[in-house]
């Protein structure tokens, strides 16, 4: 569970997994801030489970997996100077649905108006991405806490950062997500962060921390590691609004 004291922390990178954050948002993780990690599916299957991502990646098994990515997350986190939690939700292949209720409760307490939040847009509409999406908004209500959405890589540059959403794979779509989102974002006018030299090598370096992912991002994305690469660039849509808190529902105590 988290550290108790957060009050040093600006900023919580909330990543649906263990590389989500690196591969997103590694602008915000070097930024001279002092940033909480959160790993979301960063619990252990039960023993006899394998995926064919864990396998393909290196792995005998689901618990193999966690423990050895939980460790590449806690090494990559030391190189940019971040803290690390990890819940304890095993990714989407060894569950049947995705734990609202234990998010939300794990992430609420940590969300306080001086706080910024990041989190996944959603892009590749992975439901482990959409989720977590879901369960910071609902954290955030009512708490003053302002937060940003980042575009999850690699969903999206798959077809290019410049591609028409038209010409993206359905999954990869970045307009049905920001729509959903039309209330608190401009979808029209994305934050376009462009990563310096010093910032690539952090990049890059967190990522290699992550060996075990590597093998299985570069079947789809041969050179996403290239020093001119897609990795230079990362996208965010500040929230115009403050999370709204949550209306009363007919019947409850509120």
């Amino acid at each position: 569970m988290p550290d108790p004291d957060h009050s040093a922390i600006t900023d919580i990178v909330v990543s649906p997994h263990f590389d989500d954050g690196a591969l997103s948002a590694a602008s915000v993780l070097r930024g001279g801030r002092s940033v909480l990690l959160v790993t979301v599916c960063g619990g252990s299957p039960a023993e006899g489970g394998d995926d064919e991502w864990d396998r393909l990646c290196g792995f005998e098994s689901g618990p193999a997996a966690a423990a050895g990515r939980a460790a590449e997350d806690r090494a990559a986190a030391a190189l940019a100077g971040n803290r690390v939690t990890h819940l304890p939700i095993p990714d989407a292949p060894y569950r049947t649905d995705f734990p609202s209720a234990t998010v939300v409760a794990a992430l609420a307490p940590l969300f306080r108006p001086d706080v910024r939040v990041w989190a996944p847009l959603g892009i590749g509409s992975h439901p482990d991405h959409v989720g977590t999406r879901d369960a910071v908004l609902t954290a955030a209500a009512g708490t003053g806490c302002p937060v940003t959405f980042y575009a999850d890589c690699p969903y999206a540059f798959g077809s290019g950062w410049d591609a028409p959403d038209q010409d993206r794979p359905p999954v990869d779509r970045w307009q049905p997500h920001l729509a959903t989102l039309a209330h608190l974002v401009d979808g029209t006018s994305p934050r376009i962060t462009r990563l310096d030299d010093p910032a690539m090598r952090l990049k890059i370096a967190m990522l290699r921390c992550h060996a075990s992912q590597l093998a299985g991002l570069s079947v789809d994305h041969p050179h996403f590691m290239a020093w001119e690469g897609p990795l230079r660039q990362e996208v965010f849509w500040p929230a115009s609004a403050l999370i709204p808190g949550l209306e009363p529902t007919l019947g409850s105590s509120a």
